[in-house]
């Protein structure tokens, strides 16, 4: 494996090309999501391939198969992807684990196959009421500033509360949350044809440059990378 992680590391990442559908608390890119450095983030993800195997190194370690589970914020790289893989992303809050890891080795490796899949994968129990309040208190401010304040008085807890709240039912802060969303704002807002300039301010980014250290930080990769989506509506 140490032969395939130094040339991936010396030659320049390659862009990610295929179709991508986003959804609520969902996305799946069926093609190829090149390569990329170590990063973490939000959501579990899974790498699927009929075929060829996928070589990636999870939490430092080497590893390859044709079906993974990497779990949320567990830090990982993508040293070498199928052309045709699929890459699915479920947000914690709306996933749940174990019917994921018992179905991991019969899921489809398709988009359009895995679609009728994804209802199976979700979480049985709601949210809670309060934690459904800010989130959309969360919307009705975005692309703008998200102020925990008026947060915690839309879903009636004080802040502390809300914050441990945003841990323990959703598996992140709410700072982490807000990051998450704009980076699924921009984009799809870059994907239905803007620039990456305007799809950063779009979702509330300073500028292109703050927009590009989230990704890299979050997917590994630098915003140039993303010029091959398409977006499939959902």
């Amino acid at each position: 494996m140490a032969w395939i992680y130094n040339r991936c590391m010396s030659l320049p990442a390659r862009p990610w090309n295929g179709t991508l559908l986003l959804h609520a608390h969902v996305a799946v890119l069926q093609g190829r999501a090149g390569d990329s450095s170590t990063h973490a983030h939000y959501a579990h993800q899974l790498l699927l391939s009929e075929t060829t195997a996928w070589h990636v190194q999870i939490d430092g370690v080497a590893q390859q198969g044709q079906r993974l589970w990497l779990p949320s914020f567990v830090p990982h790289a993508i040293l070498a992807a199928p052309a045709d893989g699929c890459t699915l992303f479920l947000e914690p809050a709306h996933a749940e684990p174990a019917q994921i890891q018992q179905q991991l080795h019969t899921l489809p490796t398709t988009l359009d196959a895995l679609r009728a899949q994804l209802p199976r994968l979700g979480r049985a129990q709601p949210l809670d009421r309060r934690v459904q309040a800010a989130l959309a208190r969360i919307a009705r401010h975005l692309p703008g500033p998200v102020p925990a304040a008026a947060i915690a008085e839309a879903a009636h807890l004080s802040t502390s509360q809300l914050h441990r709240r945003f841990q323990s039912d959703l598996a992140v802060t709410l700072r982490g949350w807000v990051l998450w969303q704009r980076l699924r704002s921009a984009l799809a807002h870059h994907l239905l044809g803007h620039s990456l300039t305007d799809s950063a301010h779009a979702a509330g980014f300073a500028d292109l440059a703050h927009l590009s250290r989230s990704l890299r930080r979050m997917f590994g990769i630098g915003a140039a990378q993303l010029q091959g989506l398409q977006l499939q509506a959902a």
